[in-house]
């Protein structure tokens, strides 16, 4: 009888915790698409027209039938309504169509560009949480409070900077200078240092002001006292009591940042000459390539999704509060739901 009542609680409990992140997940990329096939289409002159002006010889053909056939086979013909449940039927298909530029499919560029972006993107994301981390702990743990307001000082300035300029710092000292590292490129495994570092400052210093913040609200808390009156090291602390209670409420901010890198790697990955996701929107930008743009933010709406679903739904494992709270609510309704029974 126990098992039997355990386990619907349990699967409401999961359904009333999955089912609005899902949808809020579905309701993100349709949104996604649809403002982006809007805007493109609201824009003034023929998106194919446009395209092939940029490429040069095919801009200046005026026949009528092959113009119509290169709609077709661009997926450009029809009304714009015919276009609109066109393009998402592909998308949800996994076709994302050709490209107006060089006629290769849409997802195979991604797919060749995605893992360069997602190599820097981790990267930059691993340096900037544990340089937060470790920044804070020094500051928790030092006596000197210049040395404190030095440290807590050095974050911002990661977002105080653009990405161009402290790239352009860190080629000409590591590339030019010290001749440590490459300049540019993506072919050397070396080659992703600078890039992932020129990212990982603004993304630390974003990361370090909610950490800092849930730090000092930790410092504060009943259980930090006792542990100062006990005689502990302020060291144990912060390893024992400090540091898992301020990561916890720190998690949701990760797929913040997640989705900054994904979309953020255009200024980069220029500067350091680097293929990825962010030179293919730069380069379908200036060749006014609509299914490639299309394509692209669509891919990274989706990446942002997957993430903060995942950062939602591992917070709800993790944070035991959210548990308590999910599971008193539904075994309540299941005892409410019994008594109406009875």
């Amino acid at each position: 009888m126990k098992s039997a009542g355990t386990s619907p609680t349990r699967f409401a409990v999961a359904v009333r915790y999955l089912a609005p992140k899902l949808v809020q997940f579905a309701f993100v990329i349709w949104a996604t698409y649809t403002v982006t096939f809007l805007l493109i289409h609201l824009l003034p002159g023929d998106p194919l027209l446009a395209a092939l002006s940029v490429k040069g010889g095919d801009a200046t053909t005026t026949d009528p039938a092959a113009l119509e056939i290169l709609r077709a086979q661009y997926g450009l013909d029809g009304s714009l309504w015919d276009q609109y449940w066109g393009h998402l039927i592909q998308a949800l298909q996994g076709n994302l169509g050709l490209s107006i530029a060089t006629g290769q499919p849409v997802g195979d560029m991604i797919a060749r560009a995605l893992p360069n972006t997602a190599a820097v993107a981790i990267l930059a994301l691993v340096l900037g949480v544990v340089s937060s981390v470790v920044i804070t702990y020094f500051a928790y743990v030092t006596r000197w409070g210049w040395v404190r307001n030095t440290l807590l000082q050095i974050p911002p300035l990661g977002v105080a900077i653009p990405a161009f300029l402290s790239g352009l710092v860190l080629v000409s000292i590591f590339a030019f200078g010290l001749d440590l590292l490459p300049s540019s490129g993506s072919r050397n495994p070396l080659s992703i240092v600078l890039p992932a570092i020129t990212l990982a400052l603004p993304v630390g210093a974003i990361f370090f002001q909610v950490f800092s913040a849930a730090v000092l609200e930790a410092m504060a808390s009943p259980y930090v006292f006792t542990a100062t009156a006990k005689g502990l090291a302020p060291r144990t602390i912060f390893l024992r009591h400090v540091l898992r209670n301020s990561l916890l409420p720190s998690i949701t901010i990760l797929g913040l940042l997640i989705g900054y890198l994904a979309g953020g790697t255009a200024v980069v990955e220029t500067v350091f000459s680097r293929d990825g996701i962010g030179r293919l929107t730069v380069d379908a930008v200036l060749a006014r390539d609509s299914n490639v743009i299309q394509g692209i933010i669509i891919v990274v709406a989706l990446v942002y999704s997957v993430v903060n679903l995942l950062v939602d739904l591992s917070y709800g494992v993790i944070d035991p509060r959210t548990r308590a709270a999910l599971s008193g609510t539904a075994v309540a309704r299941a005892k409410d739901e019994a008594a109406v029974e009875v």
